[in-house]
């Protein structure tokens, strides 16, 4: 299940250790689900100060810092053939640049609640497109899983709660972001089976940055920087430090040393603890249809998934 952040993710690289120790490998596991799940409060909140687009672009280019910083005080050399490197490109222009995009515009103008709940879809859009590419095949527990998927977004669109308003806009925008995300990951998977977790993405990261770095120049010159409070700042650096290379930092940790599907079942939590952080912090509120509609989308994805 893809997390908030955007990361790719990989099996383990090793055996699970031994049952004394592995509580630092859960401590690291809810660590990095705290920090995907406070993210999306930190980037609702730099919204309130800058612009979507100049916010997305920040948060991308940041985090590509820190990944560089990281893969380089590793000793991890940049080593890449003239093909990999155009079809790099062309990837992270549909997982960074396009679906970062549609994300933080859409958590611009719809609730936290919807906008998480929406992208815990993306392993469901990943199974759809991976079955066009004749990668996967749909079964009938991932059909009902599909159907009920369906069932809790028309839920949500109904949805009137606090935070949510008639904001059908932001929804499609997630979606949006839903399905270049889906359609990045199917297309990188042969591509990232051969780097490390680390070293692939951070060449995404610096990649997608490449795409949009003039405009960024263009949007930092046009930015109010007095006006941006403290809030604003800590929103941003926290979502480029503890929302990207910490939570990707704890979360690999923890699965060199437990099972994935023991793992995976973290995800399942990180909708659940953003959209409630949302009611404490940003006042949000849920209604019946949200809840109802949060729960089948992610009955359908643990359906379609296994």
């Amino acid at each position: 299940m893809k997390n908030i952040s955007g990361f790719a993710e990989e099996p383990p690289a090793s055996q699970p250790e031994a049952a004394p120790r592995l509580w630092k490998a859960y401590l690291a596991i809810v660590l990095a689900t705290l920090f995907w799940s406070s993210n999306v409060i930190a980037v609702k909140l730099l919204l309130r100060e800058v612009p979507a687009i100049p916010a997305a672009m920040m948060r991308v280019a940041m985090a590509a810092g820190v990944l560089f910083v990281l893969y380089r005080s590793s000793g991890g050399r940049f080593r890449l053939r003239r093909d990999e490197a155009w079809m790099l490109a062309k990837l992270s222009l549909w997982g960074m640049t396009f679906s970062f995009f549609f994300f933080t515009a859409g958590l611009r103008y719809t609730s936290v609640a919807h906008a998480v709940f929406i992208g815990a879809l993306v392993p469901m859009a990943v199974l759809l497109l991976a079955r066009l590419q004749h990668q996967e095949q749909i079964t009938a527990l991932k059909l009902a899983g599909i159907l009920l998927s369906l069932a809790g977004i028309l839920l949500l669109a109904l949805d009137q709660t606090g935070g949510a308003g008639s904001n059908w806009r932001g929804d499609l925008l997630v979606i949006g972001g839903v399905w270049c995300f889906a359609f990045y990951t199917v297309r990188a998977k042969k591509l990232a089976a051969r780097y490390s977790s680390l070293q692939f993405n951070t060449y995404v990261f610096l990649a997608g940055t490449t795409w949009f770095f003039p405009f960024l120049l263009f949007e930092l010159a046009r930015l109010d920087w007095n006006t941006m409070s403290w809030v604003g700042w800590s929103s941003l650096l926290y979502s480029a430090t503890f929302g990207s290379a910490g939570a990707y930092l704890a979360y690999y940790f923890a699965l060199r040393r437990i099972a994935a599907s023991r793992v995976a079942v973290f995800h399942y939590l990180q909708p659940i603890i953003a959209s409630n952080l949302g009611v404490v912090f940003l006042h949000e509120s849920w209604g019946l249809q949200l809840g109802l509609g949060a729960l089948l989308i992610l009955l359908g994805v643990f359906l379609a998934e296994y």
